[in-house]
């Protein structure tokens, strides 16, 4: 975990028990010409504690985030390449999903070329702005050989990143991946982008760690941030024989597609709701099985109440009682990067039994609690078997997973 609230697994944990937005005016550009002024940004990383100074010269903070959280993963899962039992480099895959790739280190190069001509621009920007290059650096630092892939789906990108190594892994193509989310968007031309269309929250430059509001009835956008959200997936055999004590299981995987509009979710909440169906049936589980759902929940106007209605469609009575969180505004919105995040959220919760409640839900939407009763302001606690997440992006592109107890 590369996140605003922690910088490895247990800081992370630690952040989200404290129960806190990390959101503040952003300085890492002047925000003043643009409607939204606030930010999630990470301001602890030093990229040499995960790489040596060479790597980190030649590479950008996309790149950066990615070995970080690689390493990060690698270590927690105790696996060492080349060592006996690890997972044959040959069968290692690194899927990494991110909307925006490389766009703020290209901004910055862009600056330079139109500043001072094209010598002054950084010899490695073509190796560095492509989707690819995330996994591919990270290909490179740990020698695993398997498939590299990356993923483009806007904010689903980290979900879907998981969900195709997934696939990969259960039809025999792989026995492990590195798979997640890494985004790295805070630059002014990025911002600006999505400010200009009113994605972002607006209405409290002034009380910044209020911004990030899913749910709430008073939320007026989302907040940009930055992170990454890197997890080890392996077949259960090769698991099993290293001695591996996993978080959880990946149980089933689902994407599609509103074809509705590029901004707005189809009202109805219909193919939304066909993604979690489906990512239950891929993993033999029913609504009943499902304890907690980690919501999308960007903060949206629309976005939010469509998502509630979507949920309550796919688990039917089950929508009724069963706790829901969204948990943004612990980390901002990280665009590609979210659904990776919220996956790790989801298997430390089956793991630790518990997990966080929604952030500055102080006045619940009721076109919100109409169908989800169960949304939590407050920490969800207690046995956890069942868990899904949901994540959707531009394009109305919608993702999936479910995940269960390892010793089920």
């Amino acid at each position: 975990m590369v996140t605003p609230i922690g910088i490895g697994l247990e800081s992370f944990w630690s952040g989200l028990h404290a129960g806190r937005s990390p959101v503040k005016r952003i300085d890492r550009f002047d925000p003043s010409a643009f409607r939204s002024q606030v930010g999630a940004q990470i301001d602890d990383f030093e990229p040499t504690d995960y790489m040596d100074s060479k790597t980190a010269r030649q590479t950008d903070r996309f790149s950066h985030f990615a070995l970080a959280a690689g390493r990060l993963a690698m270590a927690d899962a105790r696996i060492e390449m080349g060592k006996a039992m690890a997972p044959r480099a040959d069968r290692f895959a690194v899927y990494v999903g991110s909307a925006l790739g490389g766009i703020a280190y290209a901004e910055l190069q862009h600056e330079r070329y139109m500043e001072r001509g094209i010598r002054s621009v950084a010899p490695n920007l073509a190796l560095a702005v492509f989707g690819g290059a995330a996994p591919a650096n990270l290909g490179i630092a740990l020698g695993l050989h398997g498939p590299i892939l990356s993923t483009a789906n806007s904010c689903a990108a980290g979900a879907v990143a998981l969900g195709e190594a997934f696939r990969l892994i259960r039809s025999g193509g792989a026995d492990a991946a590195l798979a997640g989310g890494v985004e790295v968007p805070l630059s002014p031309l990025a911002f600006g982008a999505f400010d200009i269309i009113r994605a972002l929250s607006a209405g409290r430059n002034d009380t910044p760690t209020e911004a990030e509001r899913p749910f709430d009835k008073d939320r007026d956008g989302f907040v940009m941030g930055e992170g990454a959200g890197l997890l080890v997936l392996e077949d259960a055999e090769v698991a099993q024989r290293r001695g591996a004590t996993p978080y959880a299981e990946l149980r089933g995987y689902a994407a599609t597609s509103d074809a509705f509009h590029m901004v707005q979710p189809r009202p109805d909440g219909l193919q939304a709701a066909r993604a979690a169906r489906l990512a239950l049936a891929d993993g033999g589980m029913k609504a009943a099985d499902v304890d907690y759902v980690n919501a999308h929940a960007s903060s949206t106007p629309l976005g939010d109440a469509v998502e509630a209605r979507a949920i309550a469609r796919a688990l039917g009575p089950r929508a009724r009682t069963v706790p829901v969180s969204g948990t943004k505004a612990y980390y901002g919105h990280p665009l590609g990067a979210s659904g990776a995040i919220e996956a790790a959220i989801c298997v430390l919760a089956i793991s630790r039994g518990w997990a966080p409640g929604t952030v500055n839900l102080a006045n619940p939407d009721p076109r919100a609690t109409e169908f989800l009763p169960g949304l939590r302001a407050e920490p969800v606690e207690g046995k956890m078997d069942g868990v899904l997440s949901t994540s959707f992006g531009f394009g109305g592109l919608n993702a999936a997973l479910t995940f269960s107890r390892a010793d089920r």
